[in-house]
């Protein structure tokens, strides 16, 4: 690839030791893995856990340091539990204030050889489009989300970002309002909400649970940035990760293959969205993924038909563009 500066990487981990070990494995497969610099943090136990995850936890703390998985690694393990939310929000933070752009992955993430060279290219490419906020690398599988035969990119522009591999900048990340000092106002106003809703109707209902239930998730509260400062995140057509968490072992998911990879993307050079707009076909179809809305029994039973045959549903629960 041309000569960029790199960004640097930063794991999360935490009582999960084959996770982190086959997430660690296929990061130094990446083609700029001997080059990059992987920050990793792992969190303390919780109080009052028990010895199997205190064992745990030692062993991921043996795992991170039993190789050079990169170019340079620092390990940061945390005495106290910071919990994920708290975790991910200081230590990107912290790296940022050190680094002008972070890539960040989880410790329940394998990704592609190309993963570091594709997030590399587009943090390089959008840091100059002040509207795209961050850079996924997950997408959903061809079965769930089918990408149009005729879309011309390799990227698309999302109102949603992604969470399971990413990476931003400073500038953008410090935008971000981590007191939700606007909750208030759009849990009073259902057009607001609404407009919040369009990449899938569960993300008001994260956003009050976040605020009112305590639960333990950071980005909920980068979403908001993303919609309060009309921006979006850009994600590859082909996923370049998968999520080897959903086995139920994630702290906020639960057992879900529909959404894992068997092959991931290859592609080091892939061709950028350069001009940023809502494709409403691609745009339709997420909302679809993200839509609780179930279907009647009859188009359920064709859609499955349809996947199988097709490799897409032939009906959609809703969507944000007519």
């Amino acid at each position: 690839m041309e000569k960029v500066e790199l960004a640097p990487i930063v794991l999360f981990a935490y009582a999960r030791p084959e996770h982190t070990l086959r997430t660690l494995q296929a990061l130094a497969a990446n083609t700029l893995a001997s080059q990059s610099r992987l920050y990793i943090y792992v969190d303390g136990v919780k109080k009052g856990a028990s010895d199997d995850v205190v064992k745990r936890n030692a062993e991921v703390r043996e795992v991170v340091r039993s190789q050079q998985w990169c170019g340079d690694v620092v390990v940061r393990e945390q005495t106290e539990n910071k919990g994920l939310a708290a975790s991910i929000r200081d230590g990107v933070t912290d790296v940022l204030q050190q680094n002008g752009k972070v890539i960040v992955v989880e410790d329940d993430l394998v990704t592609s050889p190309a993963f570091l060279s594709y997030m590399n290219k587009a943090l390089d490419f959008y840091a100059s489009y002040p509207a795209v906020f961050s850079i996924g690398a997950y997408s959903y599988p061809a079965q769930r989300m089918a990408i149009p035969d005729d879309y011309d990119f390799d990227t698309y522009a999302c109102l949603r970002n992604c969470s399971w591999g990413w990476a931003t900048w400073s500038d953008r990340w410090n935008k971000t309002d981590w007191s939700a000092s606007h909750y208030d106002y759009m849990k009073s106003h259902p057009a607001v909400k609404e407009a919040f809703n369009r990449m899938g109707d569960d993300e008001f209902e994260m956003f009050q649970s976040q605020q009112e239930r305590g639960l333990n998730i950071w980005s909920i509260l980068f979403t908001m940035a993303h919609f309060e400062n009309h921006a979006v995140a850009i994600i590859p057509c082909q996923s370049y990760v998968d999520n080897i968490g959903l086995d139920g072992t994630g702290e906020n998911c639960g057992v879900q293959s529909s959404l894992q990879h068997s092959q991931l993307n290859q592609n080091e050079n892939p061709k950028f969205l350069d001009i940023i707009y809502e494709d409403k076909r691609i745009i339709n179809a997420f909302y679809n993924v993200n839509c609780r809305k179930r279907l009647p029994l009859w188009k359920r039973a064709i859609n499955r038909l349809s996947r199988k045959f097709r490799g897409r549903p032939a009906f959609f629960k809703g969507q944000v563009y007519e």
